[in-house]
């Protein structure tokens, strides 16, 4: 019996402390799995492995502990069961008492209460007895998260009834559809509502194209809007973004009489007997993909059970859905190493798929429907409009999901997301080369637009999340459409929907949708009778007007910071026109006491403009003299290439971060200087 006991309450309390959070968190969030196209299979091996299999080898190790040794064998079970109670209390805390206030405290009163509890349990038969008849939890974690949670749904097998019938298409043209991730229409657009230059492929496209200049999402989350999109209709109880929750969707729709070339990134709307191949395409060797999960198991469990301070060294999981894992230095491979390092790096990288779907828009005999949705400009934000990477590590000014208080910090996160943005606008123009290359792009409906927007402002506690304030950064997207045979651009200011999309796209193909849509064809006049607008959120819908004011009133506040030239015109604004500057043409006082250490620089000694990696990260640390608050400014090459203020890093050192452009790099070795920006505007030397 005492045996018995030892397994049970190890069984009991290990799924209490470990296995039964981890299943509940990766249960509701389904995308975990949908963004690695993860087979259900897999899933299912993981719910029995941290459900049943790890419990029972912890309880298979305090037994065979007690066999072998018997004095040992209590206190490993005792210790084992305060840890695991430790756990089960501190996860239990957090949900009752979010935040990272005082989090030591929530450790220590959890480990109070695990130890009254094995303390209990270690006096009381009733209560032993209790812990043993609940030696069926495992059972109860690994079915609800196999049979009852959102996940779930991954391992039915999805219903063969999402065809909904073969409909007629009277004006079978190619239809081309590219949806970015989290990119406001703020993000392109001046104060004035203009496409800035700095973004030619979008002006570029606007030449050409209907743009819809008052478009908003409906849906906050991609895994709602994404399906709003292709359905026409909105998202209800948060079903997980799969053919079998919307089985009538613009891929069901055409499935009978177009080829598709589909790229989804975090849904999987487009069925088996349509887009298998992709989904297989998208799906990792075994090898690599459970390596790959529990590398990202690992980093979310650290996140789920250790105390905030202690997750400052994890990669952040709020960012992205999968490999969360950063890249490291590459390894030395060796013979078929190389190919499987290439294709695990190719996995990890958005790029990818953009560069695929481009080499798919090919001419065919039959009418193609080609889908690209592109995880860009979505954080993490790590390349350069070139879609070289920078290099920097997470965005300065952010906390969580959301961004502190500091104003320069948040808006060097907010240049960032703009060089992304960027590189956004260099995917855009690969497709419209591409598909002015086939010959196709005059008969071509090509439809451009974003899921949602992103909020990046000091205070704003989740970047995505849509309130009345941020209705212009969160709600206001981009939305272009290309009718086939248009040749001049047209401005559209009348409110449009991004659930308008796919009863378009019915519209211009003849096609009599076979279901009831929230949305109407942007060619309809009936869109002038709308009179306000609503997002769905996490904490409910938000309504606002249709005058389009508040996107306005977010690119206005942008321009205040970068200027008119775009990302790399962020500079304390008393300095701004200083940027860009031969240094020879400035006042250049001798050192008074200060230096700087810059690590890394290394890096700039030896720049391949080409290379997978720009060097335009630059970070140091100021040692010596009054310099809180001060501003730093950096010269490339003789030419002064970015001012930074003076924070304090997490140690409290004065230190700055900034973004060197890229055209001010050459080749080879670069030569930088470090100076302190004066108030007149001279400049004071910093010695390394």
């Amino acid at each position: 019996m005492r045996r018995l006991d030892l397994a049970a309450s190890t069984i009991v309390f290990f799924v209490l402390g470990v296995s039964q959070p981890l299943l509940d968190l990766l249960g509701r969030n389904a995308e975990f799995f949908l963004a690695r196209a993860a087979p259900a299979g897999d899933i299912v091996v993981l719910g029995l492995v941290v459900g049943i299999a790890a419990p029972l080898a912890a309880a298979g190790v305090v037994v065979g502990v007690d066999r072998l040794a018997p004095r040992l064998g209590p206190v490993l079970h005792l210790g084992l069961l305060w840890l695991l109670g430790l756990l089960a209390f501190h996860h239990l805390l957090r949900i009752l008492a979010p935040g990272d206030h005082l989090p030591w405290l929530r450790v220590v009163l959890a480990g109070v209460f695990a130890a009254a509890v094995v303390e209990l349990y270690r006096r009381h038969e009733a209560l032993r007895f209790g812990v043993r008849v609940a030696a069926v939890a495992p059972l109860v974690a690994a079915g609800s998260f196999l049979l009852v949670s959102p996940t779930s749904q991954l391992v039915r097998a999805e219903p063969s009834a999402t065809d909904p019938g073969r409909v007629e298409v009277t004006d079978p043209v190619p239809v081309v559809i590219v949806i970015f991730d989290e990119l406001p229409l703020a993000s392109l657009i001046d104060g004035e509502g203009r496409i800035e230059a700095h973004y030619p492929n979008f002006r570029r496209l606007a030449a050409t194209a209907t743009w819809y200049r008052n478009a908003v999402g409906v849906e906050q989350q991609t895994e709602e809007a994404v399906p709003a999109i292709l359905t026409g209709r909105r998202v209800a109880d948060r079903a997980i973004p799969t053919a079998a929750n919307h089985p009538l969707n613009l891929f069901t729709l055409l499935a009978d009489t177009y080829l598709l070339d589909v790229h989804e990134s975090v849904t999987a709307l487009c069925p088996a007997f349509a887009c298998e191949e992709e989904r297989a395409r998208r799906r990792a060797s075994t090898r690599r993909r459970w390596a790959q999960l529990l590398a990202d198991l690992r980093i979310v469990a650290g996140h789920l059970f250790l105390p905030g301070p202690l997750t400052e060294g994890l990669p952040p999981i709020d960012s992205t859905w999968a490999d969360f894992e950063p890249g490291t230095e590459e390894p030395r491979l060796a013979g078929d190493d190389v190919e499987r390092f290439w294709d695990a790096l190719e996995e990890e990288d958005r790029r990818v798929a953009i560069r695929r779907f481009v080499d798919g828009l090919v001419v065919d005999d039959e009418p193609r429907l080609s889908f690209l949705h592109a995880l860009v400009p979505h954080v993490p934000w790590s390349y350069l409009p070139s879609g070289q990477r920078h290099g920097g590590d997470r965005a300065p000014g952010s906390e969580g999901t959301g961004w502190g208080d500091d104003p320069w910090l948040v808006a060097q996160g907010y240049q960032r997301h703009l060089l992304m943005v960027g590189y956004a606008d260099t995917a855009l123009g690969a497709i419209l080369d591409r598909l002015e290359a086939t010959g196709r792009f005059d008969e071509t409906l090509l439809v451009v637009l974003a899921d949602h927007g992103v909020a990046i402002r000091p205070g704003v506690e989740h970047r995505r999340l849509i309130t009345p304030d941020t209705v212009g950064e969160i709600a206001a997207v981009p939305l272009f459409v290309k009718y086939p045979g248009q040749r001049e651009g047209r401005i559209d200011d009348v409110r449009a929907l991004t659930v308008d999309v796919l009863p378009t796209i019915a519209d211009v193909l003849g096609v009599e949708l076979p279901w009831v849509t929230d949305g109407i064809s942007l060619r309809s006049p009936e869109r002038a009778r709308r009179t306000e607008s609503t997002m769905e959120g996490s904490r409910g819908p938000v309504t606002f007007g249709v005058d389009g004011r508040e996107v306005l009133a977010a690119a206005r506040r942008k321009v205040e910071l970068f200027g008119p030239d775009g990302p790399f015109g962020l500079a304390p604004r008393a300095h701004r026109e200083l940027l860009g500057r031969p240094v020879a043409a400035f006042e250049v006082r001798e050192p008074q006491g200060a230096s700087v250490f810059v690590p890394g620089l290394s890096a700039l000694q030896r720049v391949d403009l080409d290379g997978e990696t720009l060097p335009t990260w630059i970070r140091g640390t100021l040692l010596g003299g009054d310099v809180e608050g001060r501003s730093v400014g950096i010269a490339v090459n003789g030419r002064l290439a970015a001012i930074s203020l003076v924070r304090p890093d997490a140690a409290g050192r004065p230190s700055f971060g900034a973004m060197l452009p890229p055209d001010t790099l050459r080749e080879g070795a670069n030569e930088l200087e470090f100076f302190l920006v004066l108030d007149d505007g001279s400049l004071q030397s910093l010695p390394r």
